[in-house]
């Protein structure tokens, strides 16, 4: 049962900090612990940094030629190592590299396809921007975040009816689910009890750098019918659950977006090697 008002003034408000030796560690409540979930082997992919050729040049898949020898001039003006000195080196190298295979019609098109496949295997094609999507109202020295796995969500209204001034009700295909859309627009002790108040334990704590990420592989992420989930949970059908899962599939992401980093930074690397 989840704990009443009264019951959570009287607990300790001393918090544990997840990893002392990190300046940005996250601190939990006692009781959020075990509510905390984090995507592992990010490495630094969290940023919308660019990982292939068209996010490099700022176009979109259909662009042609034309539009990659404008976009090419333009980041040339500014990133020429002749105007900011041998810093930009690199960059050049880089940016020769991607001209050199998006300037040819056959290269341009082959890349692509490959682009374009990885992309619609996330979010039906759609780019990481880094940028989370429920609204932040925190402090900028806050490093946690709520996060709700709506493909478990059974829409219950449990924790918008808490802390409505965190959570809210989303339609889907198939039902409402529950959403975080305002950060740290309850006080802390009111989120923790809508947390806890889930039935089927979908929400948690992450932190704040991986919330674009999760939010961003939550919308490419199958919700299963809400009446469908019941009757497995109550053993009344053997269907097996969809598989789909935010953190699994963000982690997906990362993968892709650090193989395609990869990618640019070799052909960089053989770029300047030609030279």
């Amino acid at each position: 049962m989840a704990p009443t008002r009264a019951q959570w003034s009287s607990r300790g408000r001393h918090r544990v900090r997840a990893n002392k030796e990190n300046s940005t560690a996250i601190v939990l409540l006692p009781e959020a612990k075990e509510y905390f979930r984090e995507v592992s082997d990010d490495d630094g992919f969290l940023a919308a940094a660019p990982c292939d050729f068209f996010e490099l040049l700022g176009l979109d898949c259909d662009c042609d030629d034309k539009e990659v020898k404008a976009a090419f001039r333009r980041l040339t003006k500014t990133t020429h190592p002749d105007i900011v000195g041998a810093v930009a080196e690199p960059l050049a190298v880089l940016l020769n590299s991607a001209y050199a295979t998006l300037s040819n019609d056959s290269t341009r098109e082959a890349y692509r396809k490959a682009v374009e496949g990885a992309r619609k295997t996330f979010d039906g094609g759609s780019q990481f921007d880094g940028k989370p999507v429920s609204q932040w109202l925190g402090p900028d020295s806050e490093t946690k975040a709520i996060f709700v796995d709506e493909s478990t969500c059974i829409g219950c209204r449990a924790c918008v009816t808490w802390a409505a001034g965190t959570f809210e009700m989303v339609e889907d295909q198939n039902a409402g689910r529950a959403r975080c859309t305002r950060q740290w627009n309850d006080e802390e002790e009111t989120m923790q009890i809508a947390v806890e108040m889930c039935p089927v334990d979908c929400i948690y704590w992450v932190k704040r750098s991986q919330l674009a990420i999760l939010e961003y592989a939550m919308k490419g992420c199958k919700r299963e019918d809400i009446a469908i989930m019941a009757r497995r949970r109550s053993g009344n059908m053997g269907s097996a659950p969809s598989g789909q899962n935010p953190f699994a599939r963000a982690e997906s992401i990362l993968k892709w977006r650090r193989e395609g980093k990869q990618f640019i930074d070799a052909a960089a690397k053989k770029a300047g090697g030609a030279e």
